[in-house]
């Protein structure tokens, strides 16, 4: 499973949010107005804020992961750091050749490369990295629902109900919803097939 540490968040929040949506109208607005306006999917004014994670997930995720073009992204050096961790599938199977992987590589480190950054290209998928990821809360808003989708792959599902249900204690306001859009998916079914 992956690991999720929140690590910063903008800690007058909603107060921002208000103000950004008060310039719309050039007056005060409350936090009941904010709800409505979010649900309606105005959500230009959660730009104005951000929440930075610190998680540990394979390179699928990983690969995944920056396909959500809004976020920013510092990530483990494969130069710089031994990578000795990776994500256990369940898989019995896959497992056990992803241990011997993961061997090659540590061979390769010790023995047979000059330098870690060369190892790394018999590194399998499924080996993990750490990185600081950082996003505004429209882009946190947005990535939940397809990440938290049944469609998505175990590990980044598991990964994005952890980040959705820190950011909902962080800021109920606007995280502490049901991110699932079964009701309103156009996809035909829950598999590419």
């Amino acid at each position: 499973m992956p690991k999720v540490e929140l690590i910063a968040i903008t800690p007058n929040y909603i107060q921002l949010i208000q103000r950004a949506m008060g310039e719309c109208y050039q007056r005060p607005v409350g936090e009941k107005t904010v709800k409505k306006a979010i649900q309606a999917g105005h959500l230009s004014v959660l730009e104005h804020c951000s929440a930075t994670f610190e998680i540990q997930c394979s390179i699928s995720v990983l690969l995944q992961l920056t396909r959500h073009r809004h976020f920013s992204f510092t990530v483990q050096s494969s130069r710089g750091c031994e990578l000795t961790h990776f994500h256990k599938t369940g898989i019995e199977f896959l497992d056990s050749l992803l241990i011997e992987h993961m061997a090659d590589y540590k061979y390769a480190v010790e023995d047979g490369c000059k330098n870690k950054e060369d190892a790394a290209y018999l590194l399998p998928k499924a080996a993990e990295y750490k990185l600081l990821i950082t996003g505004n809360f429209r882009a946190w808003y947005e990535y939940l629902p397809k990440r938290m989708c049944k469609r998505a792959q175990k590990e980044h599902r598991q990964m994005a109900e952890q980040i959705q249900k820190l950011l909902a204690k962080s800021a109920p306001e606007i995280f502490d919803r049901d991110f699932m859009n079964c009701d309103r998916c156009t996809e035909k079914s829950c598999s590419f097939s």
